[in-house]
């Protein structure tokens, strides 16, 4: 039997071609922060910021956490995750709704970045591309689904730490880490009324953001601007989570220090 195929990254071709011509247009790190802002704002004011992040990453597995909190902090982790399971960030991913996610952000880089804008329209926009199947294509086989905020986050968190580390190699990153970062993330989404309020934005507007930093990874690599876009990626990642992505494992535990 084939090892699944997890966070495949296509770089030779396949759907993430398709891209491309948005990504060019994106390449600064300047102007990843600029969309990253936008985009995702309605989770980071209070679903996630940086004091909880580095919480989150604490309780699951970073070694410089004291051995005498185990027992706590694994009571901490068994109760944020039943009550995470208790309640619902799955949604109906539409047509009507891609559609809006990518006018959204569209509409949001007009006056910023008119050249984005419009490549991001003429790449996704209506009856283009679909970026929900290039999405798709990259969870394929990985147990995350096309229908639930957490799991779209825990995608992109993934992909983040992916490319500042250049992981090109998909099948190192297993299902058991998978489950982890999302079992992470999952508990700062649930714990806050506007994400659940807002899960189907969120989702997609994360969906959307994964298959855009992933097509900018396979610019990069080809246009030999690699070690310019994982700095924008790192800092990007930095300057929202707080997370220093170069200074985390991704393990069966999750997201530890190294």
């Amino acid at each position: 039997m084939n090892r699944p195929r997890i966070f495949a990254l296509l770089l030779l071709g396949g759907s993430l071609l398709l891209t491309a011509p948005v990504v060019r247009a994106q390449m600064s790190p300047d102007l990843i922060m600029e969309t990253y802002n936008s985009n995702i704002s309605v989770i980071t004011n209070g679903a996630i910021n940086k004091a909880v992040m580095r919480d989150a990453m604490e309780r699951n597995g970073n070694p410089g956490v004291g051995r005498s909190s185990t027992a706590t902090r694994r009571g901490t982790a068994t109760t944020t995750s039943r009550s995470a399971a208790s309640t619902s960030l799955a949604y109906t991913p539409t047509p009507a709704l891609r559609q809006q996610t990518v006018q959204n952000q569209v509409n949001r880089l007009k006056a910023s970045n008119p050249a984005a804008s419009q490549a991001l329209a003429a790449t996704f926009g209506p009856g283009k591309y679909d970026y929900g199947q290039v999405y798709r294509g990259i969870v394929e086989d990985s147990g995350l689904r096309d229908n639930d905020a957490a799991d779209a986050l825990a995608c992109y968190m993934i992909m983040g730490w992916m490319i500042v580390h250049n992981v090109q190699d998909g099948k190192a990153v297993t299902p058991a880490m998978v489950r982890s970062v999302r079992a992470q993330l999952a508990p700062l989404l649930t714990g806050n009324p506007q994400a659940r309020s807002q899960a189907a934005q969120l989702g997609e507007e994360m969906k959307l953001q994964t298959v855009i930093i992933q097509g900018g990874w396979q610019s990069a690599v080809k246009e030999g601007k690699l070690p310019a876009y994982q700095r924008g990626i790192a800092n990007l990642f930095r300057n929202q989570y707080g997370m220093d992505m170069s200074q985390f494992k991704l393990t069966a535990q999750g997201f530890v220090k190294a």
